[in-house]
């Protein structure tokens, strides 16, 4: 969407001249993670939900609901009243991806939701066990190559499961494809060996790179970290593997614009205090502290990238 057709939207209006904002919170805000604690969501509901707590004096609770790619929490948030009381964690899987990998999720993204606010453009990395023998990524890649479909990589969200897909694709590779509903046990099997290598977004595979127990071998971002200069993006390899996604928070996008507007206002003030936006660098997420046309404008066009990136991987939907 263009930035003339956004400002022309009526729902992009402001408050009439001389109103006041509304309050809020005035009440405890219930924070809806679709997706199994210990993931990028959940870490980063939990740091904004610290954060929105002490500057407001109220409580914040997150709650997971886990399931269906993320679609299980996304519909009870859906369910929900819509007046900024219920908020979701509306992260590339769920706002961008799932509308192309099902046929009906039981929302539509675009419709039913609205961004208040993003903590930041991420990626993935192709992580692998520290005691796998592939010293890099031309080392697996060559070994996928020897032994087809004897090697195997997990997934259990969008984010995992397109880049696994797509380097099938790009690279004509033959691998097993094992799906998990949560990304702890998809980690535990890594550990163990029982998987090969695992696409993780940065945020949730930070504290297990710096654990010395897992080691990437690539990143999914459209360049190279300044944090691993030596290792190599994905699209290197493969021209246009680029996976890049993002995580934020949204809510229904039937609450009132008013309390959406000043959810946003206290969402940028959250992501900019220097101990959030300090510990967000630290998981390679760089704050974006976007107003809301500038969050309408990344979400709608991160959906578009994403229908071509799973169209390319030949993602079918189910």
């Amino acid at each position: 969407m263009r930035r003339r057709a956004l400002l022309a939207l009526p729902w992009l209006a402001g408050p009439a001249a001389g109103q006041a904002p509304p309050a809020w919170p005035t009440r405890p805000v219930r924070i809806v993670v679709p997706f199994a604690a210990g993931g990028s969501s959940d870490i980063c509901a939990r740091l904004a939900a610290r954060q929105f707590q002490s500057d407001s004096g109220l409580p914040f609770v997150v709650e997971n609901i886990a399931g269906g790619n993320g679609v299980v929490g996304t519909l009870a948030v859906l369910q929900a009243p819509a007046d900024g009381y219920t908020l979701t964690l509306g992260a590339t899987t769920t706002m961008s991806a799932n509308p192309f990998l099902m046929r009906n999720p039981g929302y539509d993204a675009g419709r039913d939701f609205t961004s208040v606010g993003i903590f930041g453009i991420t990626a993935s990395y192709l992580m692998v066990p520290a005691g796998a023998p592939w010293s890099d990524l031309n080392a697996l890649i060559a070994d996928m190559k020897a032994r087809p479909g004897r090697l195997n990589a997990g997934w259990f969200n969008g984010s995992s499961r397109i880049p696994a897909q797509l380097l099938q694709k790009l690279g004509q590779l033959d691998f097993e494809l094992v799906a998990y509903k949560i990304i702890g046990n998809a980690i535990t099997d890594l550990q163990s060996g029982q998987l090969d290598f695992v696409f993780i977004d940065m945020v949730a595979a930070d504290a297990h790179i710096a654990s010395g127990r897992f080691r990437p071998l690539a990143v999914t971002g459209a360049e190279r970290l300044p944090r691993y200069p030596n290792l190599p993006a994905m699209r290197e390899i493969y021209p246009g593997f680029e996976t890049g996604g993002y995580i934020g928070l949204a809510l229904r996008s039937a609450t009132p614009l008013p309390i959406q507007q000043a959810i946003n206002r206290q969402f940028v003030r959250v992501v900019t205090v220097p101990e959030v936006s300090r510990r967000l660098r630290e998981m390679a997420l760089e704050p974006a502290a976007l107003d809301l046309e500038q969050a309408a404008s990344y979400t709608a066009a991160e959906r578009e990238k994403y229908g071509h990136i799973i169209r390319l991987a030949g993602i079918e939907p189910e």
